[in-house]
């Protein structure tokens, strides 16, 4: 019974660490999808989103709806300043530079998120610490929004670029700027417009990650490791980070709960042994589209 019990409940929390990594993927899948490029400030995009709610919620009394949204506009205006400041000016440069351009930029949001939160003493968000029992699963209230949060954030995404006419419009871009340019569609706003909802997604995602975690810098850690499920999906797959993100999920939890007894601390490094099976041998991911180069 014991091991029933604590099999069910590492699958349980697998699937909310699964869907959180999926949503934190998203944020570089739709950048990627665009621009070619890693988003490499998107981690501290989640630690600066996460810090503000924080502090407005703990400590300016700001109640959490409220702190949630406020976050998700800042994601979006740091979504958009980034591809109007750094990938519009390199377009056509080597996407080396724009990659190297978006680390520059996560020191400056690191910056950003330590002015946010000086003098504050960094923890949860104070979500109230009620416990639900499903069979042998015991679930608290802050996995249940991570997984409510994780999941409106990809379903939403998955419908509006398949069934809208901004995701239609999205997608052509994605595939071929030049084509969809030649269509009259106004690629340098949809651009604009796919970096300022990856800014969304990533507030969103952080919302999820600070919600079973405390609030700290640790949290880019998270978001570091969601570039596996990343780079398993295919960092042009959209649906495809669902499975990369619970893949990863079942892959920690249980590497962690299997190898933690004998080399404690390895199931945490899994996502990094993943991101470097990929890169030699799956470059393009699971679901991924193979290109062509000329050279």
């Amino acid at each position: 019974m014991d091991t029933l019990y604590l099999i069910a409940n590492t699958a349980f929390q697998a699937l909310v660490m699964g869907f959180i990594y999926a949503a934190l993927a998203l944020g570089y899948n739709i950048v990627y999808r665009v621009s070619k490029a890693v988003n490499l400030a998107e981690p501290e995009i989640v630690v600066f989103t996460a810090y503000v709610v924080f502090v407005l919620s703990a400590y300016y009394h700001v109640p959490i709806p409220a702190a949630f949204t406020l976050s998700l506009a800042l994601g979006f205006g740091v979504g958009v300043a980034l591809e109007r400041l750094l990938a519009r000016p390199l377009r056509g440069r080597p996407v080396a530079a724009l990659m190297a351009a978006t680390l520059g930029a996560y020191y400056v949001l690191r910056g950003m998120s330590m002015v946010v939160s000086r003098g504050f003493e960094m923890g949860s968000l104070g979500l109230p610490e009620t416990y639900y029992s499903i069979g042998p699963v015991r679930a608290s209230l802050s996995d249940f929004i991570a997984i409510c949060v994780s999941l409106s954030v990809i379903v939403g995404i998955v419908l509006m670029h398949r069934y809208t006419r901004l995701g239609i419009a999205m997608r052509a871009v994605s595939e071929d700027a030049f084509g969809a340019s030649a269509y009259g569609l106004p690629v340098t706003v949809l651009t604009m417009l796919s970096w300022g909802i990856a800014g969304v997604v990533s507030a969103a995602a952080a919302f999820a990650l600070a919600a079973k975690a405390q609030v700290s810098p640790m949290l880019d850690f998270y978001a570091i490791k969601a570039l596996a499920a990343s780079l398993l999906a295919g960092l042009d797959s959209i649906a495809g980070v669902v499975v990369g993100g619970l893949v990863l999920g079942f892959m920690e939890q249980f590497g962690s709960l299997a190898l933690d007894p004998i080399l404690p601390g390895l199931g945490n490094q899994l996502a990094f042994i993943v991101m470097l099976v990929v890169l030699l041998f799956k470059p393009y991911g699971l679901f991924g589209t193979e290109r062509i180069e000329r050279v």
